[in-house]
C-alpha cells in the first residue's frame, strides 16, 4: 500500500509540473502576441502570470528582460538578465542594457554570439563612442530591418551625408519621423514640413516621437518665416514638454557666469570714487558702455548674416540652432563676429589710436608657435573630460579660429585696458566673464580660454602672437584626420 501511495504522488506531481509548464507556455503565447502588437504594458503583466505559473520558464524571463529595456526600466531589466546566466539571447539583451547605460565600450568586451543581432550590436556601440566609418562598414552587411536602416541613416548623417542616409529609411513610423528629419537637416524643409505633419495623429499615443516630430516642424516653420504656424507647434510642443527647462539646462552655464559678470560689475561700481568722474585727461580711454555697444552691434550683425547663410545653403534661416546644419554655419558666424570686431578697431577713433599698443611688438609673433600647441593641448584635455560632463565645445574648423584670432586685439587688448580704467583689480576677472558671455559657445571653455589667454597676453606684452596661435592651432587641427578630431 505504500508503494502504490507513493507511486500516487510521483503520478501527481508529474501531473502538476506538467499543467503548471503548459500554463507557462500559454501565458507566454498571449505575451508574445501581445508584445508583437506593441502593447507592452498587457504584455509584461501576461509575463508575469507565466512566471507565477513556472518561476523558471526561460523564454517569459528572456521576453520581460526586453520588455522592461524597451520601457527603460534598466533596473528591472538587469534583475531578470541575472537568472538567466550566459545563454545566448541573454548576452545580446545584456549588450542593450550596456547601451542603454551609456557603458559601449563593454559591449565590445562581452562575448556575443554570431549574428546579424551581435553585429548590430557591436555598430551601436562604436556609433557610441563616434567612430562611424567602422561603425558603418559593420552596419552595411546587415539586414535590413528597421533597427539596422535607422543605424544606417544616423551614421551618415553623423559623418555629413544626410542625403545617402535617406536611401535606406523604409515606412515604418519612426523611419518615417526619420525621413522628415533628415530632409529638414539636408535643406529641404518644404518637403520635411508635409511628412512631419501627416505623422502628428499617428504619433498621438507616443509622446516621445510625437515631441521629436514637434520640435522638428516648429523649427522648420520658423526657418521659413512662418510665424503663425512656428507657434502652433510650440504650443503643441508645450503641452508634452517643459520648454523653459529644456531651455535651462542648455543655458544654465551662460546664465551663471553672465550673472557672475553683473555682481562684479556692480562691486566695481559701488568702489568708484565719485572724483573720479570729474577726471579730465587729453585723449580718453572709450568707456566699458562703448565696449558693450560695439559687441552688442557685432553679435546682432553677425546673427543677422549667419541667418541670410543659413537661408541660403539650408533654407532655414535658424541654421545656427539646427542640430547638424549648425555645425556648417557656426565657423562662419565666428568669422563675421571677429571680422566685425577687428574692423572696430580700425575705423573707430577711440579704438584705432591704440590699435598698435594692442597688438605689441611685432616682434611677439613667435609668442604664436607656443601658444598653438597650447591652444590643442587643452581643447583635447577640455574634450576628454566634456564627455563625462555633456558639456559642448568649439567647431575645430579654421574659419573659427580664424574669427577667434581676429577677436584677439579687442578681448584681450582693448577689454583689460578700459576695464582697468574704472574698475582697477577686477578688470582681469571681469575681461575673462565678459568673453565667455560676449562670445556664444561653449561657456566654460570659454572662461579657461579667456583666462589662460588674458595670463599670456600679458607675458607677450601683446595680442599678434596670440592671434597667431589661434591660427597654428586651426592648422594643426585642420591637418588631423575626423577620427581624430572627435577626441575632441
Amino acid at each position: 500500500m505504500r508503494l502504490i501511495g507513493g507511486l500516487l504522488v510521483l503520478l501527481g506531481l508529474h501531473f502538476l509540473s506538467s499543467a503548471l509548464a503548459q500554463g507557462a507556455e500559454e501565458y507566454f503565447a498571449r505575451c508574445q502576441r501581445l508584445y508583437q502588437r506593441g502593447a507592452l504594458e498587457s504584455a509584461q503583466a501576461t509575463c508575469e502570470l507565466a512566471l507565477t505559473s513556472d518561476p523558471e520558464h526561460r523564454p517569459s524571463l528572456l521576453l520581460l528582460a526586453r520588455i522592461h529595456l524597451e520601457r527603460g526600466d534598466l533596473a528591472q531589466a538587469e534583475s531578470y538578465l541575472g537568472r538567466l546566466g550566459d545563454e545566448p539571447e541573454a548576452q545580446l539583451l545584456r549588450a542593450r542594457l550596456l547601451l542603454q547605460k551609456g557603458q559601449a565600450a563593454e559591449v565590445l568586451r562581452l562575448s556575443l554570439p554570431p549574428g546579424p543581432e551581435a553585429n548590430l550590436l557591436r555598430a551601436m556601440a562604436l556609433e557610441a563612442l563616434r567612430q562611424y566609418e567602422e561603425a558603418l562598414r559593420l552596419a552595411q552587411g546587415l539586414p535590413s530591418t528597421p533597427e539596422a536602416r535607422l543605424l544606417l541613416s544616423r551614421l551618415h548623417l553623423a559623418l555629413g551625408r544626410p542625403q545617402e542616409g535617406l536611401v535606406f529609411l523604409g515606412s515604418t513610423l519612426v523611419e518615417r519621423l526619420e525621413r522628415g528629419r533628415l530632409l529638414f537637416l539636408s535643406g529641404k524643409p518644404q518637403e520635411a514640413i508635409p511628412i512631419l505633419e501627416g505623422l502628428l495623429p499617428e504619433l498621438s499615443a507616443q509622446p516621445k516621437l510625437q515631441s521629436q516630430a514637434l520640435s522638428l516642424l516648429a523649427l522648420a516653420y520658423l526657418g521659413q518665416g512662418q510665424l503663425a504656424q512656428g507657434q502652433a507647434a510650440l504650443k503643441q510642443l508645450s503641452a508634452l514638454e517643459n520648454l523653459p527647462a529644456r531651455f535651462l539646462a542648455q543655458a544654465w552655464p551662460w546664465l551663471i557666469v553672465f550673472l557672475a559678470f553683473l555682481l562684479l560689475v556692480l562691486l566695481g561700481e559701488s568702489r568708484i570714487e565719485p572724483l573720479r568722474t570729474l577726471e579730465v585727461v587729453e585723449d580718453p580711454l572709450p568707456g566699458p558702455g562703448s565696449l558693450y555697444l560695439t559687441l552688442l552691434g557685432g553679435l546682432l550683425v553677425s546673427l543677422l548674416l549667419t541667418l541670410f547663410l543659413g537661408k541660403a545653403l539650408f533654407g532655414n534661416a535658424l541654421a545656427l540652432i539646427t542640430p547638424y546644419q549648425k555645425d556648417l554655419i557656426l565657423p562662419s558666424f565666428y568669422l563675421f563676429y571677429g571680422l566685425l570686431l577687428f574692423v572696430n578697431l580700425l575705423l573707430l577713433k577711440g579704438f584705432r589710436s591704440r590699435l598698435s599698443a594692442l597688438l605689441g611688438p611685432w616682434s611677439t609673433w613667435i609668442e604664436g608657435f607656443w601658444v598653438g600647441p597650447a591652444l590643442v593641448l587643452l581643447l583635447f584635455v577640455y574634450g576628454w573630460a566634456r564627455g563625462f560632463l555633456g558639456l559642448g565645445t568649439l567647431p575645430l574648423n579654421l574659419l573659427a579660429f580664424l574669427g577667434l584670432a581676429l577677436m584677439e586685439p579687442f578681448f584681450r587688448g582693448l577689454v583689460p585696458l578700459v576695464l582697468r580704467e574704472r574698475y582697477r583689480d577686477l578688470a582681469p576677472h571681469l575681461a575673462v566673464l565678459l568673453f565667455a558671455v560676449a562670445v556664444p559657445g561653449p561657456t566654460f571653455l570659454l572662461l579657461l580660454l579667456g583666462a589662460g589667454l588674458l595670463w599670456a597676453k600679458e607675458r607677450a606684452e601683446g595680442t599678434l602672437g596670440l592671434a597667431l596661435g589661434w591660427v597654428v592651432a586651426g592648422v594643426i587641427l585642420a591637418l588631423f584626420p575626423a577620427l581624430w578630431l572627435r577626441a575632441f
